[in-house]
Order: structure tokens, then sequence, then C-alpha cells
């Protein structure tokens, strides 16, 4: 009768049914089965990922769209031409800060001081502008918007201002505004003054050139240059309204 190997199991106990014996591994001898529970994970985690990645480069991209459309343009951005009106004959476009205040007097002289000293204005509103005139001459423009408490003292204000050697409202060149090269005060050219309910507007234009502002050429061609000031009142600039 042959002799059973110790440790070997008996004939008549392995499995006929196909499956491994009671204590072997149910996988093959190389490793992880190929789709196994761990590739799986590991396949989930990678699409978990390239999802998040995808999300937060959305993310990103519409908070910088958000930043492009609500952020003001940085200063290299921004317009620097300064604004240019024109809804007359001229051109006119602002050549400074537009300067405001109360106190009248602290900004005229002789009579038209005097009468502000004894009316005194609610505000003074003061612009310079620059137009170009048909003959290729640039000009500076200077619009003064003086509101009075009624109709009335507006009105005796520019009696007083319209008058020969009775004083005027300063201009902003006159208070410090330079133009390179240009005049030091705009009061001997073209004056053209308009009141508008309490409100006084009063305007100088010169040549913007300091070599033909000579007296001799503003007279010549006064009329001209009150014509670019009734034209800058009528279209309303320094906020005189229409």
């Amino acid at each position: 009768m042959p002799t059973q190997s110790l440790g070997a199991p008996a004939p008549d106990l392995q499995s006929s049914s196909g499956y491994p014996p009671y204590g072997q591994p149910d996988r093959p001898s190389g490793g992880r089965r190929p789709g196994g529970i761990g590739n799986d994970r590991s396949k989930l985690l990678d699409y978990t990922l390239k999802g998040l990645g995808l999300v937060g480069v959305a993310l990103v991209s519409g908070f910088l769209w958000f930043l492009i459309r609500n952020n003001p343009a940085t200063p290299s951005q921004a317009q620097t031409a300064p604004p240019t009106s024109q809804a007359g004959l001229y051109a006119f476009q602002a050549y400074s800060n537009v300067a405001t205040g109360s106190d009248c007097t602290d900004h005229a002289s002789d009579k038209v001081k005097n009468y502000l000293a004894a009316h005194p204005c609610t505000s003074l509103t003061r612009s310079l502008f620059t137009a170009t005139l048909s003959n290729g001459q640039k000009v500076v423009t200077s619009v003064a918007v003086v509101r009075m408490d009624t109709s009335a003292t507006a009105t005796g204000l520019k009696k007083i201002s319209d008058g020969e050697g009775t004083g005027h409202v300063h201009d902003l060149v006159e208070d410090g505004v330079v133009i390179p090269n240009g005049p030091n005060s705009l009061q001997n050219g073209g004056y053209y003054s308009k009141v508008r309910g309490d409100r006084l507007v009063i305007v100088m234009t010169e040549y913007y050139d300091g070599a033909s502002d000579t007296e001799g050429n503003l007279n010549a061609n006064d009329s001209a240059l009150r014509a670019v000031s009734a034209d800058a009142a009528k279209q309303g600039l320094g906020g005189s309204g229409s």
C-alpha cells in the first residue's frame, strides 16, 4: 500500500469543484488583479483631482474677468486727454480743473469787488478752455459763473462788470494757473457776459500764444474773440447752464 507523504493533503480532501482548497489565495500569483478594488479607487482619485483642477481654473478665470470688468483702468490705461465739448461753433477743450468757492470778494477787484462785498455771492465757479479759430490760431477762454441771491443782484453785478475801468472777476490765469508762453491774464480780450436767473456768466477769450496776445492784435480781432466767448456761454461751459 503506497505511503502518503507527510504533510500532503489526502487525496479525498482535494476539491473537485474547481475552487482552491481552504486557506489558499484566490488571486494570481502576479499580485493585485486588474480591475480590482484598489485600481478603481486610484482611478476615482485621479478623476476627482482632475475635476477639482478644472473647477479651480474656472473660478480663477471668473474672478479675473470680474476684476477686469469692474475695476477702474490703471493710470497707464486711463484716458489722459481732457474732455472736449462742442454744442456750438467751437470745440472747447478743458485746460485745467474747475475751481469753486463761495467768497467772491477774494477773487475780484475795484467796483466789482465793492459790489460783491455789499451783495455777497453764494458761489463762484471758474474754468479754463482752449479752442481753435478758423484760421488755425489757438485761443484760451475763461468762464466765470457768479451765483447771486437773486436775479436782480446778478443783473446789478453785470452792469458794473460790463463798465470800463470798473474792475472784474479774476480769471484762473490771473489767480495762478500757468499757460506756458501764454498770457498772464485774460482781461484784455473778447469779453461777453449774460445773466441767467440768479447767475452771472462772465467769459473772456485771448490768444493762447503770448506773442499774439498783444494790445493791437486783441483790439483788431476783438469781435472774433467776443464771438468765441459768446459761443462758450451759449454752450453752458463752466456750469452756466443753457
